[in-house]
């Protein structure tokens, strides 16, 4: 699909409602089909496939120096520099020696004609974790650092946790999902879990948060009643 130069400004509202039905179309694949993701990086390919060809989030929009740029980025560098600590925590810090990345991100319009290249405020970001679930395991914790930290300002996070044949998962069972309800606290958590023939019905949290997916309005027939 061919860039495009975008005639109107999507609203924040049609951008995460799009973010989130690409979103839910990724854990409707990988419970139909978990093994055509060999990796965690295969489900970001996945998602940003689906984003870009979505058509809105790839229209070019004109940065501050004049470069043409489109909304969808991956590997997006957070504003907050973090260090971590012995318990493998991130924690954000003006002393941190390094900053983290988005896995899949959009920009949000409104702010990229009056920002930098490198400096572009970000609307919504997601963070994926594929099978970690061992013990102590600090990635959820971390992603969501990243998704809520008040330095990144970013205002639609989510974190998207799936889970294939893992016997770690039934172990860690209490502690994952202490994780993540401490998570779905700050950001918006997608959870889906296949196990052999056993696909249970995936959970987005909080309840109520997530927006319905956005749909164009229907074309009324030529000579049809207004």
């Amino acid at each position: 699909m061919p860039y495009r130069r975008s005639g109107t400004v999507p609203s924040a509202e049609v951008l995460v409602s799009k973010f989130e039905a690409a979103i839910k179309s990724l854990v409707q694949r990988f419970r139909n089909h978990p093994y055509a993701f060999y990796t965690e990086t295969d489900m970001h390919c996945y998602l940003y496939h689906r984003l870009y060809s979505g058509g809105l989030a790839n229209g070019l929009y004109h940065t501050i120096e004049g470069y043409d740029t489109i909304l969808l980025h991956k590997e997006y560098p957070t504003v907050a520099r973090c260090s971590r600590g012995d318990d493998g925590h991130l924690r954000e810090s003006v002393d941190g020696r390094r900053r983290g990345a988005f896995d899949i991100c959009i920009w949000d319009p409104a702010y990229i004609a009056g920002r930098d290249h490198r400096k572009q405020k970000v609307l919504c970001a997601a963070e994926l974790a594929l099978n970690e679930t061992r013990r102590g395991n600090p990635h959820t914790i971390n992603d969501t650092t990243k998704l809520a930290g008040p330095e990144n300002e970013i205002k639609y996070g989510y974190l998207l946790f799936f889970v294939r044949d893992d016997p770690c998962y039934e172990d860690n069972k209490e502690e994952i999902w202490a994780n993540l309800n401490d998570a779905a606290k700050r950001v918006r958590v997608a959870f889906a879990q296949v196990n052999g023939s056993k696909k249970p019905k995936p959970q987005y949290l909080p309840e109520g948060a997530w927006f319905t997916p956005f749909s164009l309005p229907r074309k009324r027939p030529a000579g049809g009643r207004k």
